[in-house]
C-alpha cells in the first residue's frame, strides 16, 4: 500500500486490525457551514468504522479560529476515547474529495501517529470494490492505556510560523477554488489571497471517481500551476482541511511531506494585520 493511501481493495483485505474512522460530513456556503452527518454514518458505513465529527474531534475546541489541531492533551484524550493506541492502524474515510478524513489522517501524522492512512476515493471507493456496510454505531472501547500526550505537532504551523515562511520564501500554495483565490467570494471578513500564492484547487487533483489522479498525472497538474516540486510547500485554503489534499498531492509525487497553515484563510482572512492580493 502507499503511505498515505490505502486502496478499498486493500483496506477490504486487511480489514481485521484496523480502526477505520469514518468522517463524513460537508462544507457549504450557508451557515452553518461546516456540517457533520453522523445520521449517514448510522444508516451504512464500512463494518467496524466509528464515527468522528471532523468538526470536533482532534480539534482545539477552546479557539476562535474553527477546526484548528487539538492540543496535545486533548488529541490523547479524543485517540484515547477511539480505541487508538500508539500502535494502532487508522483507516479513514470519508465521502467528500478525500478532505475531511484527510484532515484527520493529517493531524493523527502530524503528531508522530505515521500508521495513519487515508481511504483513497472513501466510501464509494469501498462500495465500488464490493465493500459490505453495516448499519446503526459502533462505540469504540476506550484505548487501554490511555494513549500518550504526543510531542509537540510537526507540520502544521500557526500565523507567526506562515509569516516566517513567507518571508523566508517558501512556496505557498493554495488550495481553494478560484473565486476565492481571486477575491470575488470569501467566507472570511477579507477576500484574496496570500502574497505570491498559487491556486492549486484541490479538486483538480482528484479523477471523475474520487480517487487521487496518480502521481504522473498530479505532477503534471501541479507543474501546469506553476508549482515547483523541487522546493520547499506550504499549503492553506479555508480552515486547512481541503489544504491537505493539496499537501498529500505533493507527498504523493516527491515523497516529502509539506506543511499546512493551520488557520488558513479562517484567520488570514479575518485580520487587519496580513497583507493580501486579489486576482488571478
Amino acid at each position: 500500500m502507499a503511505d498515505v493511501l490505502v486502496s478499498a481493495e486493500w483496506l477490504r483485505d486487511n480489514l481485521p486490525g484496523v480502526r477505520i474512522l469514518d468522517v463524513r460530513g460537508e462544507v457549504v456556503t450557508v451557515e452553518p457551514r461546516y456540517r457533520a452527518y453522523p445520521d449517514r454514518y448510522a444508516a451504512g458505513h464500512i463494518p467496524g468504522a466509528a464515527f468522528v465529527d471532523w468538526r470536533r474531534d482532534f480539534t482545539d475546541r477552546t479557539s476562535d479560529i474553527p477546526v484548528t489541531i487539538a492540543p496535545p492533551g486533548e488529541f490523547a484524550a479524543d485517540a484515547t476515547r477511539l480505541g487508538i493506541r500508539p500502535d494502532t492502524m487508522v483507516v479513514a474515510y470519508d465521502d467528500y474529495y478525500n478532505v475531511l478524513a484527510g484532515r484527520i489522517v493529517w493531524a493523527l501524522r502530524s503528531y508522530g501517529h505515521a500508521a495513519s492512512h487515508l481511504l483513497d476515493g472513501g466510501l464509494p471507493a469501498w462500495e465500488r470494490a464490493g465493500g459490505q456496510l453495516e448499519q446503526g454505531d459502533n462505540v469504540p472501547t476506550s484505548a487501554d492505556p490511555p494513549y500518550p500526550p504526543p510531542a509537540p505537532v510537526e507540520g502544521l504551523i500557526d500565523l507567526p510560523a506562515m509569516r516566517e515562511a513567507i518571508a523566508g520564501g517558501v512556496q505557498v500554495l493554495d488550495a481553494r477554488k478560484p473565486a476565492e483565490y481571486a477575491g470575488e467570494e470569501s467566507h472570511a471578513r477579507r477576500a484574496g489571497h496570500i502574497p505570491g500564492a498559487l491556486n492549486v484547487y484541490y479538486r483538480d487533483l482528484l479523477a471523475g471517481d474520487g480517487t487521487f489522479l496518480p502521481p504522473e498525472q498530479l505532477r503534471e497538474v501541479l507543474s501546469a500551476s506553476g508549482v515547483d516540486l523541487d522546493r520547499e510547500v506550504l499549503a492553506y485554503c479555508n480552515g486547512g482541511v481541503s489544504a491537505t489534499a493539496v499537501a498529500h498531492a505533493v507527498e504523493l509525487v516527491t515523497g516529502r511531506r509539506p506543511r499546512v497553515y493551520d488557520g488558513s484563510w479562517n484567520e488570514w482572512g479575518n485580520r487587519d494585520d496580513t497583507s493580501l492580493e486579489t486576482g488571478r
